[in-house]
């Protein structure tokens, strides 16, 4: 059941997916943490739908990263940093 507006799945498409979204109507959800304690605000309500948060992995051998890969890591974190989107 996708209830994400006409502007939201050309963003995702554009941009990327939210950090968080629900996985039952796909709208972006709010997640924040205090302390220990874990909120989750979901725009469909009280339900027990899954979070989703896409993540990109980078893998590092023994030589470590290099530097074309450390600024492409960079922007793309400052840039999901800015949007609050998976970039």
């Amino acid at each position: 059941m996708d209830l994400r507006s006409p502007i939201q799945r050309k963003l995702d498409d554009l941009v990327g997916p939210p950090l968080y979204y629900s996985s039952r109507c796909k709208r972006p959800v709010k997640v924040t943490v205090a302390g220990a304690e874990v909120r989750i605000d979901r725009p469909c309500g009280d339900c027990d739908c899954g979070v989703i948060a896409p993540r990109k992995a980078i893998a590092v051998g023994e030589g470590g990263i290099n530097l074309a890969a450390k600024v492409k890591t960079a922007i793309s974190q400052i840039a999901a940093a800015a949007t609050g989107r998976c970039v």
